[in-house]
């Protein structure tokens, strides 16, 4: 019988741990299980799109977006700070506050 390879180690893939981010300014924040249970927590009681609903659509919100971003002094486990947004809301307002 043949021998089973379970898996195969490609060298030229970079390995992720679940839930890591690129290492910039937030990510220690963002990596915390902190965050990771009040992003869920939030998601649940909000899970629409803010500015979907202001268009009158219903998308599903799949971002716990901070409205004053925490680099600008925004309050990081802040109810008031947080807004559900879909993902195409979300980048196009990321790409804003740059």
């Amino acid at each position: 019988m043949a021998k089973r390879i379970d898996s195969v180690k490609r060298s030229w893939v970079q390995e992720r741990k679940p839930f890591e981010r690129n290492a910039r300014g937030n990510s220690k924040f963002y990596n915390s299980r902190t965050w990771r249970k009040f992003r869920r927590a939030f998601l649940d009681k909000n899970p629409l799109c803010v500015i979907c609903e202001e268009e009158g659509r219903v998308i599903p919100a799949t971002v716990a977006d901070h409205i004053v971003p925490i680099n600008k002094g925004g309050a990081e486990l802040d109810e008031q700070n947080i807004q559900g947004l879909c993902a195409s809301h979300h980048n196009a307002k990321s790409a804003r506050d740059k």
